[in-house]
């Protein structure tokens, strides 16, 4: 063997091994955790990753011994065989903080994987900025921002998954809130500075988990898609939504072969109860409707009212966007047209074809919800609705009054199809309040029992007028069709859809959406 292969291959060995010193990995193993390669070794195939920026070091002279990697470790593998890039931080080295080196192997590592086509994969644990590196002018403005910066510019050529797996502060934390998918796991922090930096700023005393743990993500903030208990759930959840998604925004997600014909599912006909006011729960209804039940949903515990996730439909991947009875009766909110604007950027950008089921009595009233840009809000999905290009596809379960129809894919949205089952009402508003408003001033003169008895009666007049059938005369819905015959309908559609020549594949006005607002 040459010389100089015996030392590429032993100073090689020797970065890749004792990363940042064998005692903190020892300790890291001795407290039951995960080092960044341990982390890599259980997402990708065995054998499949090629580590790249193996030798760089950090951009302080001084530094350079103390820093293999520079605290980044990255390259190709693959995941049930496609190919992806994954990148992580290294907290045996200096915390892995951001660096300036570390920075150029992340940016480098990001532009290649938009070339080759590869979903990118970042697993993030950084201790936030290296002070020497950014501390003077020079050193900062060198920096150019980092991933704020050149990852902003991404239009969603591939999809990005963030996984929160430990204290996660700075540049790994604006790569999250710039990914496709977060992911955080139990015990790990995403924040911008931490608790010490608030302290010293402001006085304020504050713990990593409320400052920005799970919880705190996933049901104040909403700013993850998915929390998870372990690391393996999270690699787990990974491949899971690789699986849904095509490589990249210039082709389609794989379909399954081979799936059982569809069959009438007389359950479908009354999981749904025909009263408007009783409640039930979406999820049973969706999960009745997918291939083999599994339903992955989206920001689970954030705007309840409506449910986002992936599923598969006769092999087909799908975006379902649903409401939810069982909250606030499916009324829209603020939060739940960000969660809904959010999910038809990530389908749009990646070709998977949406489903919605309509179930709701409107926009939420109220100051709380007015004084939190509802108005704003509805306006963004409506604008995402119609610039969207992939086929939409829309059910009207039960009820859509008022703009809820629209921003759940009504007519003139751009539909593919509109259907909706024979109990179906659509209005402008719900009979019940509708009455009150039109009539409550003329029989206000009528005892309490009178008058109630009477708003029924003139209420059950105006519901005469929300059945479907009215829609269906001037073509307003496609069709009225038998609940139990949903899935044949639906899957016949995606089979006809994928047969379309003419589908458009790549980049549409979506896919330069922003990531967070």
């Amino acid at each position: 063997m040459p010389e100089s292969v015996e030392t590429l291959l032993g100073a090689r060995q020797q970065v890749r091994t004792d990363m940042g010193g064998q005692e903190k990995i020892e300790r890291i193993h001795a407290r039951g955790g995960s080092t960044v390669r341990d982390r890599i070794a259980a997402l990708v195939d065995p054998g499949s990753f090629f580590e790249q920026g193996t030798f760089v070091r950090s951009a302080q002279p001084a530094d350079r011994e103390r820093t293999p990697g520079d605290g980044l470790i990255g390259g190709l593998a693959r995941i049930e065989g496609r190919p992806v890039t994954v990148v992580g931080n290294d907290v045996t080295v200096k915390g892995g903080s951001d660096a300036q080196h570390a920075a150029a192997k992340l940016h480098r590592l990001y532009n290649q994987a938009v070339e080759l086509g590869n979903p990118f994969i970042l697993l993030g644990e950084a201790a936030g900025s290296r002070v020497p590196d950014v501390l003077g002018s020079e050193s900062l403005t060198r920096t150019r921002g980092g991933g704020m910066t050149w990852m902003a510019t991404r239009t969603r050529e591939i999809p990005v998954i963030s996984v929160i797996v430990g204290r996660s502060f700075g540049e790994s934390s604006f790569m999250a809130a710039l990914s496709d998918v977060i992911i955080q796991v139990e015990g790990s922090v995403l924040a911008v500075t931490s608790p010490r930096v608030i302290e010293i700023a402001t006085s304020e005393k504050i713990t990593e988990e409320e400052l920005g743990g799970r919880k705190v993500q996933e049901t104040v903030t909403g700013q993850i898609d998915l929390g998870v208990d372990t690391e393996k759930e999270a690699l787990d959840a990974v491949r899971e939504i690789l699986a849904f998604l095509p490589s990249n925004g210039n082709s389609r997600p794989p379909r399954i072969p081979d799936v059982p014909a569809p069959v009438l599912d007389e359950r479908l006909r009354d999981m749904v109860p025909d009263d408007r006011r009783r409640a039930y729960d979406m999820r049973r209804v969706v999960r009745r409707m997918v291939d083999d039940g599994k339903f992955l949903e989206l920001r689970p515990k954030m705007a309840h009212s409506v449910l986002t996730g992936l599923a598969r439909l006769g092999g087909w991947s799908v975006g379902i966007i649903a409401s939810q009875p069982m909250r606030s009766g499916g009324a829209l909110t603020p939060e739940a047209c960000d969660k809904m604007t959010r999910f038809l950027c990530l389908c749009d950008a990646f070709n998977v074809p949406v489903i919605s089921l309509a179930d709701s009595p409107g926009f939420l009233v109220g100051t709380r919800v007015e004084q939190g840009k509802l108005l704003f809000k509805a306006m963004m999905v409506a604008q995402a609705l119609v610039r969207m290009r992939v086929p939409r596809i829309t059910v009207v379960v039960r009820k859509a009054f008022g703009l809820s129809f629209f921003a759940l894919s009504g007519t003139g949205t751009g539909t593919v199809a509109l259907y909706a089952w024979p109990a179906a009402e659509i209005g402008f508003m719900d009979p019940d309040v509708a009455a009150n408003v039109l009539f409550a001033g003329d029989l206000e003169n009528l005892d309490l029992d009178e008058r109630s008895a009477e708003l029924q009666r003139r209420a059950q007049t105006l519901e005469a007028g929300t059945n479907p059938y009215g829609a269906a005369v001037h073509m307003g819905i496609d069709e009225i069709i038998d609940p139990a015959e949903t899935v044949i309908v639906l899957r016949d559609l995606l089979d006809r859809l994928e047969g379309t020549s003419g589908r458009p594949v790549g980049p549409g006005a979506l896919s330069s959406w922003p990531t967070c607002w």
